[in-house]
């Protein structure tokens, strides 16, 4: 659970006519999202001067809007309000009004005098998350260290000899990746291979198990054409470049055996146009829907003129959109005996969804039914950037989060916040403050089983990304491939990107590392992000930044707070500071992301478990500690 941060946080802001806190106690009980039918007191201060003589908690619920009366209670007036009996968003702002006209309080600002909006209006609203009181997530989310890996650069097996392919195939596994466009397709292809493959993951399960890992996210694994694979050629094999479906079997069980789940990634927003489904390159013997408008798997497509117009994704023409709430797609996917099924049958604990928040809420409620249906103990987990709960898109109010759809989701907002936080470009007041709004929007299940990620397959490095004083991410591709960090910039990054790292381990969640960052490997945008495994090529600070993680693996089994505890998080001198406490062990994490030495919050005496950087009775600049009190 998350308790409200000590209300010392929290003064009022000088002169304030009208105040309101989501993460205060005195202002809202209980923290954050609530369940279907329970109830939240809530509380709004007005200033004496304003001579309120009514005071109104204005909520839009089930498509209405309410007015209900506050009582005065010294300084504050307050509201019990009961939620609705209906999973959804609930807004609320107050009205108060005085000799001189109505102030309205709401985000953002202490008090608004003026006309005000006739909706809801998200930004002059505060957001109370109502989810369905049956909703549960699996517990080995919570409890999890999750590794993301993207199989083709990850390990190459000595013992499994290459399976048939029709690209390229690196011969060194240290060469730079092809990044140029193909002259012919007129884009990156992504079409050179260096042959990883599931029989290499799984000789690395005892490297994975030491640093304390329990859950495998793998990239695309199924029949493509792409060496990232999110142009599906075939959802009913996996890519013969990677192994077989026995390979994946034998993964799955002997992962299992250290104790690690095996999660999917799944593409079912599109397919590739060269798939048995779409077949425009021919390759498959199947009648696809580019080769006749009688194909059994036209209805999945959307042509605006047969055969060359039609929907794709992103305005990729090699990635043609699918309709997914067609019933003969749906069918194929979530039915019974269906692709989400079959993988789920062969082992794997779960899918992550690509582009959660372009599938429309009939296909996700048809998959998450048939996931547990199939596995109750299995996860779903899905794509979304911005904050998932109060997510837009299709121009809809999306339901990830209310209990019908995601048990969770990646963490981007996180991952923005902690680069903010220790680039400069936000402060520790900042950085409470967002997470504990995301804290408060998030069902408590939820905000313990995200994604808490450094760096994916889709962004920079974390250390590249902390190396660089610009984002790498602006310059083009033809320059980003000669970008190397300096001796001073790499061990600058390194430092910064431990005390991000320490940072992820302390909060809820499920932190992740991706393949690679363990081990310092830099890289900017796609395709340098994806750079095969540096096996034989690890250095010093490789090597130590990889023991890091090791130890931040066993602090995490070894204290259940920082897996399962209560979390408070507030600043204090420019410090972060987030306190985790179960069973009366209370861990506090501390966070220096100034460019000075900072005299620590708590007494020298206090055990240090962890420390990326730290001096007696100071923590360095751009530095992390963990320390029990």
């Amino acid at each position: 659970m998350i308790t409200p941060t000590p209300r010392t946080q929290f003064r009022r802001p000088e002169n304030a006519l009208a105040y309101h806190n989501i993460a205060s106690g005195v202002y809202r009980m209980p923290f954050g999202a609530i369940r279907c039918g329970e109830k939240v007191v809530l509380r709004v201060f007005a200033a004496e001067p304003l001579a309120a003589s009514r005071v109104y908690l204005r909520i839009w619920a089930d498509d209405a809007e309410c007015f209900f009366p506050m009582h005065k209670c010294g300084m504050l007036w307050e509201c019990a309000y009961t939620a609705p009996a209906a999973p959804q968003i609930v807004w609320y702002r107050f009205e108060i009004h005085t000799p001189s006209g109505i102030i309205y309080c709401q985000p953002g600002k202490s008090a608004l005098s003026g006309t005000d909006s006739k909706n809801r209006n998200d930004y002059q609203s505060f957001q109370l998350t109502v989810y369905d009181p049956a909703f549960s997530v699996p517990d080995w989310a919570a409890d999890g260290i999750m590794y993301q890996i993207f199989p083709d650069r990850f390990y190459r097996s000595r013992e499994t000899a290459i399976g048939p392919h029709t690209h390229r195939l690196h011969q060194n596994w240290d060469e730079q990746m092809d990044y140029l466009p193909d002259p012919v397709k007129g884009y990156y292809a992504a079409d050179d291979f260096f042959g990883g493959n599931l029989k290499g993951i799984e000789e690395k399960l005892p490297y994975l198990a030491e640093l304390g890992v329990t859950v495998l996210y793998l990239n695309p694994i199924f029949r493509a054409y792409s060496n990232h694979r999110y142009d599906t050629g075939s959802y009913e094999e996996i890519d013969p470049l990677l192994g077989s479906e026995s390979d994946l079997r034998s993964l799955c069980s002997h992962a299992a055996e250290f104790g690690i789940r095996v999660i999917c990634d799944g593409v079912f927003s599109h397919t590739g146009s060269d798939s048995l489904y779409f077949n425009r390159e021919g390759t498959y013997s199947t009648c696809g829907a580019y080769n006749s408008p009688e194909s059994p798997y036209a209805s999945w497509y959307r042509f605006q003129r047969f055969p060359d117009e039609y929907d794709c994704w992103w305005d990729v023409w090699s990635l043609p959109e699918v309709e997914e709430t067609d019933p003969s797609y749906l069918d194929y996917i979530t039915g019974e005996s269906g692709i989400v099924q079959k993988w789920l049958k062969a082992g794997i604990s779960g899918w992550r969804l690509d582009v959660a928040d372009e599938l429309p809420d009939e296909f996700l409620d048809r998959l998450r039914s048939r996931v547990k249906t199939t596995d109750p103990n299995a996860l779903v987990l899905g794509e979304v950037w911005e904050d998932a709960s109060n997510k837009v898109s299709y121009n809809a109010l999306r339901r990830f989060l209310l209990g019908g759809q995601l048990d969770s989701v990646m963490n981007y907002p996180l991952r923005k916040m902690v680069i903010g936080l220790l680039s400069g470009k936000t402060n520790a007041k900042a950085f409470a403050t967002e997470l504990t709004e995301l804290a408060s929007n998030y069902p408590p299940q939820v905000f313990f089983a995200c994604m808490n990620f450094l760096s994916t397959h889709d962004v920079c490095r974390i250390t590249t990304t902390f190396g660089k004083p610009y984002d790498v991410a602006d310059v083009p591709r033809a320059r980003q491939a000669d970008i190397r960090l300096s001796k001073d910039e790499r061990t600058r990054a390194i430092a910064m990107h431990k005390a991000a790292s320490l940072l992820v381990y302390s909060l809820p969640g499920m932190p992740c590392i991706y393949y690679g960052d363990e081990a310092a490997v830099e890289g900017g945008t796609d395709p340098f992000n994806r750079a095969p495994f540096p096996w034989d090529r690890r250095d010093e600070q490789s090597l130590a930044l990889t023991e890091w993680y090791r130890d931040l693996g066993a602090l995490r089994r070894r204290y259940p707070a920082l897996r399962s505890g209560t979390m408070q998080v507030w600043e204090e001198n420019g410090l972060l500071c987030i306190r985790r406490e179960s069973d009366g062990v209370r861990l506090l994490t501390i966070v220096n992301p100034t460019d000075a030495e900072l005299p620590l919050p708590v007494p020298v005496a206090s055990p240090i478990l962890c420390s990326a950087n730290s001096n007696e009775g100071c923590i360095a600049a751009k530095s992390s500690m963990i320390v029990l009190c």
